[in-house]
């Protein structure tokens, strides 16, 4: 299916995103330090449903990249309100991942009116002292690695031991494709993104989400502990738990056919409404 790519101008800063499919709208908001598009694997099972729209947050891919004190999941929840705005959608389903799931908590709080149903990949409302310590460490590594030993550390983080172990050429592939992405993400901007996670708290808030929402975690996740997962699920009225056994922090394209499953079923439970 064909995708439309724009760019929208919102103030001072342009944002990339690509739209593809037919249906009610579905945002998708990437996590740390990725481009938009990372999403096509998912996009693929949703495009028949759903127009997908994917969003290159401030200071990844092809968006603007602002200086550093300009980067907070709660600002970066309104570039998303403003794009929504620029292509007419007045209410669309939301599915963010990691630091795109913490933006989208805000989008959801924020803005209710907006909102049809909400996806939570592995994300969290308050950072764990083990997440902190990984992000401040993938933070300060940036200028001190070469881009391809950054990469490995990352994908340590990132995948569960159980994919590193047994799937080794899908991490191959995953860091091929990083290394050869034509847009990257100046480290001031990167720097900037970690400290908006670690800034990050809607803890108190939590209970201001109305929409529908799914939150969806990996067991094995070693970013977003399961402590972490049930504060959401237990703070967000009528949510409902996804659990991926043997998955990581991207158990989103570890184990994509499950995933992709349990999150169009998910939307199509909620569409139409």
């Amino acid at each position: 299916m064909q995708t439309t790519e724009k760019e929208i101008p919102l103030g001072p800063l342009s944002f990339h995103v690509e739209i593809t499919g037919q249906g009610e709208p579905l945002v998708l908001i990437m996590g740390l330090g990725a481009p938009g598009d990372k999403w096509r694997p998912n996009v693929a099972a949703y495009q028949e449903h759903f127009q997908c729209i994917t969003i290159d947050n401030r200071g990844a891919g092809r968006s603007s990249k602002p200086e550093e004190d300009s980067y907070s999941t709660a600002r970066m929840a309104e570039d998303v309100i403003g794009i929504m705005d620029a292509l007419s959608i007045s209410k669309a389903h939301i599915n963010g991942v990691s630091m795109g799931g913490a933006i989208a908590q805000h989008l959801a709080a924020d803005h209710p009116d907006r909102v049809r149903s909400l996806i939570l990949t592995s994300t969290f409302a308050s950072v764990s002292n083990s997440f902190r310590r990984a992000i401040e460490t993938l933070r300060d590594a940036i200028d001190q690695l070469d881009g391809h030993t950054f990469k490995r550390l990352n994908q340590w983080m990132t995948f569960s031991q159980i994919t590193q172990n047994t799937k080794e050429q899908m991490l191959l592939t995953a860091e091929k494709e990083d290394m050869a992405y034509p847009y990257p993400m100046p480290h001031y901007a990167y720097k900037a993104q970690c400290n908006a996670c670690l800034n990050h708290n809607t803890a108190d808030r939590l209970k201001e989400i109305k929409a529908p929402t799914l939150i969806a975690a990996g067991d094995c996740d070693l970013f977003v502990t399961m402590e972490k997962t049930m504060e959401l699920y237990e703070g967000i009225p009528d949510s409902q738990l996804y659990l991926c056994r043997g998955g990581g922090h991207v158990h989103e394209w570890e184990h994509l056919k499950e995933y992709n499953a349990a999150t169009l079923e998910f939307l199509l439970a909620h569409s139409g409404k």
